[in-house]
């Protein structure tokens, strides 16, 4: 039994682009927040961007290879994002962070769908 797939059924192939199409906005979402909209005032904000991104680059390639473990545990790593845009759209009153928080929300529906039809369909 193989943990990637390229033969999936319809419902899980939209799924998958979904999500890859949600993660790619929510990469870039974080980096116009960062960079553009409200940029911190360290002396390094190159690490605090980079750390900011590493829990979701570091899942591309189980997203791109369409590995559903790997989606499922990238469901779980979403959730913080989901919290951090709700506490930024709370607390700053944010609109980038309400923005955040709902990316975050569609893009875990989207890999939990994903999870589920991808194993349902094995």
């Amino acid at each position: 039994m193989s943990s990637s797939n390229t033969d999936m059924g319809p419902k899980a192939t939209l799924c998958w682009r979904v999500s890859i199409t949600l993660y790619v906005l929510l990469l870039i979402t974080i980096s116009l927040d960062h960079w553009l909209i409200a940029p911190p005032e360290v002396d390094s904000p190159w690490l605090i961007w980079s750390l900011r991104m590493a829990p979701l680059v570091m899942f591309a390639p189980a997203l791109l290879s369409k590995h559903g473990r790997g989606f499922a545990w990238f469901g779980f790593v979403v959730l913080f994002y989901f919290t951090s845009g709700v506490v930024s759209g709370w607390a700053h009153q944010s609109w980038i962070g309400w923005l955040l928080a709902a990316e975050s929300l569609a893009l875990f529906t989207s890999t939990i769908f994903f999870v589920r039809w991808y194993f349902q369909e094995k």
